[in-house]
């Protein structure tokens, strides 16, 4: 990488700072999903490896490096694993490298495979892992190519030197040639079908800054670009276009989980036109121009999952001001990822004496709704720690975890949510959090690789804001102990899944750090009917009722009552807590109210005899009407009748005249002061001895005709012994 060369770089500096970002609280704006990458370079064993070491020292080191970047609060780990058509891995294809073993070639021993252990390490630490290789490096530097421990027989400049290309001091692998192109494909499936990488990362050497000798190349592969400058320079374009689409096409049909992204330089093109370029000088290193990298192109054609330009220039720099150059780059994503590479290695350098110049770039990266992360450049330096910028990173800017962001377009499933949620009390304070994984599936799309674990003083716990990402832990773990947890302060928790692409899951159930139940205290309540009913809030039964966090509801059994409930009752109260923690109590509720007990007299101002019973009305003789009156224990009691034909009513009293015969049942509706309800009832029955002429019916007998009807015999009301009465026998029945 162009980031390697340090010296040249800081010659590059401008000493004018420009202006700069306020330093800005970045740990209260912290997004939920942010990539935070650190490059680890094994190229000239700049993070790693000491080749002089034994392989356990060297897993120990790599292990305290992927320990650190996680202290630092990263996500993602960038593993350079061929830096120069070499391997830190077993392979068949290149020799073994020789900043492992410090003899190109030759295996550890005793035998191990770093990629792999890195692979397994970073994923114990919740760390994504691409795989970082440089496509086209063959020889770093020519002035070794002749040592034969750093150039082992089987490394393609021996193998292969027809396929290479010196440019001052490099070789690289020969862009325009489709062998070329094949090969380093190869190498990569190659990986990608033995690993289980999260990603494949290219560096930015691609054609190097100089004289370029491919005329024989192009003379071979023309593909229809004319041979002008601007033909030639097009050519190649396309010939590194034409890997990067076949590397990322490659990689789809194989895993199509598997991320693939480029690190170019950190100036596309320079123009004042945005279409064409960023606002930088026209003097600055531009890939599209020096290097033949049409990134632009690549993230058009969705060829590249992401891109990382290596944005080294500080906020206010003039003529590459990283607060002009990523904006710029935000605007160029075309729906796929930018993540932003930081120059780590120039802090405390010209320009970079501000202890907060990396936050900055970071709050600045925070404002722009396409940048999706950063990575760092390097490891080396966040090590250093220079100004302090690492510690404050740590503290403020990386003090929350973040989630990897996720792709859409490669794919949109879900994983199913973690279940049976459970929170237990720990040591000093410490929670511990326990949950059953979803049913593992089959899709490798849609398998959990992580578990996100959130944590709110709110019981809405939204899991959409950053600051409530409590911890991202692997998916072997079943749970997670929070050590966090305040001393008298109580949570929320809950738990979700996520894929292999960062894809979450719904939320599991939530629980808290409350653990005790509230005490529920009452008190006896007394309630007047009134209306017939009486209600109560279950807060009226509260005798003071506490909880260590606090009483979120209070419920009662019953709240309303009715005529039926007179006297005491016994009604359950129901406190809830923050964390849905319930107690009971019992508590007296005594319901105050009269239920009337109503009887309703009968009886006639007419004496006349008519052998029937009081409550009897013979029309035609004696009583035409029966006087009514309904009487309660209560004074207070009121009455109302029901209506019936021939009832005219007042208050208690009321009097009954009918029109017809028949059986007439009158009611009389007591209610009493509070509302409740009573009726008492009287039947009335009416006989109709009307024959006319004003006469009456006092018996009947057989029709004369023989008919086998009955007649009436009819008599002067005046008339009527006492012995004849309606309903006699016709042998008592002596007409008068």
């Amino acid at each position: 990488m162009k980031k390697l060369l340090l010296a040249a770089a800081a010659s590059l500096l401008v000493a004018s700072f420009g202006a700069s970002l306020a330093h800005a609280d970045t740990a209260s704006v912290t997004p939920k999903r942010e990539l935070r990458g650190v490059w680890i370079s094994t190229h000239l064993s700049l993070d790693w490896p000491n080749r002089t070491q034994t392989p356990e020292q060297q897993r120990a080191a790599l292990a305290g490096i992927l320990d650190h970047n996680k202290a630092t609060g990263m996500n993602a780990a960038f593993f350079q694993v061929r830096s120069q058509s070499d391997a830190m891995y077993p392979s068949t294809l290149e020799p073994w490298s020789y900043y492992l073993t410090n003899n190109q070639g030759s295996a550890p021993a005793p035998a191990w495979d770093p990629l792999q252990f890195a692979i397994d390490e970073s994923r114990k630490r919740g760390l994504e892992f691409h795989a970082w290789i440089n496509p086209y490096r063959a020889v770093a530097n020519t002035a070794s190519e002749n040592n034969p421990a750093q150039y082992a027989a089987n490394h393609i400049s021996r193998t292969h030197p027809e396929w290479l290309l010196t440019v001052g001091t490099v070789k690289i692998l020969n862009p325009g040639l489709p062998e070329v192109r094949d090969y380093v494909t190869s190498v990569i499936m190659d990986i990608v079908e033995r690993y289980d990488v999260d990603g494949i990362h290219f560096d930015d050497y691609f054609y190097p800054s100089g004289t370029i000798a491919d005329d024989a190349t192009y003379a071979a592969h023309p593909r229809g670009f004319p041979a002008t400058a601007a033909g030639r320079a097009d050519w190649r374009r396309d010939n590194v276009n034409l890997l990067i689409a076949q590397v990322g096409e490659r990689i789809r049909a194989a895993k199509p989980w598997v991320k693939f992204g480029v690190s170019p330089s950190g100036i596309y093109r320079s123009s004042l036109d945005p279409a064409i370029g960023s606002p930088t000088s026209s003097g600055a290193n531009q890939h599209y121009v020096n290097n033949f990298a049409d990134s632009r192109t690549w993230l058009q054609q969705g060829w590249v999952d992401y891109l990382a330009p290596q944005v080294y220039w500080y906020i206010g720099q003039a003529g590459s001001d990283y607060k002009l150059l990523v904006p710029w780059w935000n605007e160029n994503a075309f729906g796929r990822h930018v993540y932003v590479g930081i120059a780590d290695y120039k802090m405390n350098t010209a320009g970079w004496l501000d202890p907060k110049q990396v936050a900055n770039q970071i709050a600045l990266n925070r404002t722009q709704g396409n940048i999706a992360g950063q990575i760092h450049f390097r490891h080396a330096f966040l090590a250093a720690n220079p100004l302090g910028y690492r510690t404050d990173l740590m503290q403020d800017t990386y003090a929350r975890p973040a989630l990897v962001p996720a792709m859409p377009w490669k794919d949109t499933l879900q994983p199913s949510a973690p279940s049976a949620l459970s929170a237990a009390p720990g040591q000093d304070n410490a929670v511990q959090l326990a949950w059953s994984p979803a049913i593992d599936t089959r899709d490798e799309m849609d398998k959990v690789r992580r578990f996100a674990v959130y944590r709110s003083g709110e019981r809405t716990l939204d899991t959409e804001r950053g600051d409530n990402l409590l911890a991202v832990v692997e998916s072997d773990a079943s749970g997670y102990v929070d050590t966090r947890a305040e001393a008298g302060r109580y949570y929320y928790y809950t738990v979700t899944a996520l894929n292999r692409l960062s894809h979450e899951s719904a939320p599991a159930n939530p629980v808290s750090n409350d653990f005790e139940a509230p005490s529920v205290r009452t008190r006896a309540l007394a309630l007047t009917l009134a209306n017939g009913t009486a209600s109560l809030q279950p807060a009226d039964l509260d005798g003071g009722t506490t909880d260590n966090w606090g009483i979120e509801t209070l419920n009662a059994s019953r709240t309303v009552f009715s005529c039926t409930d007179i006297g005491a009752q016994q009604v359950e109260l129901t406190a809830i807590d923050k964390a849905g923690l319930s107690a009971s109590a019992p508590a007296t509720v005594n319901v105050i109210g009269h239920v009337p007990q109503p009887i309703v007299e009968v009886s006639r101002l007419d004496a006349t005899p008519t052998g029937q019973p009081a409550g009897t009305i013979v029309l035609g003789y004696g009583a035409q009407s029966v006087s009514l009156r309904a009487y309660d224990a209560d004074p207070g009691t009121g009455f109302a009748w029901n209506p019936a034909p021939g009832l005219a009513a007042d208050g208690a009293a009321a009097t009954f005249a009918p029109t017809g015969a028949g059986t007439f049942a009158l009611t009389a509706q007591a209610i009493s002061a509070n509302g409740c309800p009573a009726p008492a009832s009287v039947t009335v029955s009416v006989i109709d001895a009307r024959c006319g002429n004003g006469k009456v019916a006092v018996c009947h007998k057989p029709d004369s005709a023989g008919s086998g009807r009955s007649v009436d015999i009819c008599v002067s009301p005046n008339a009527v012994p006492a012995k004849l009465r309606q309903g006699d026998s016709l042998g008592n029945c002596t007409p008068q």
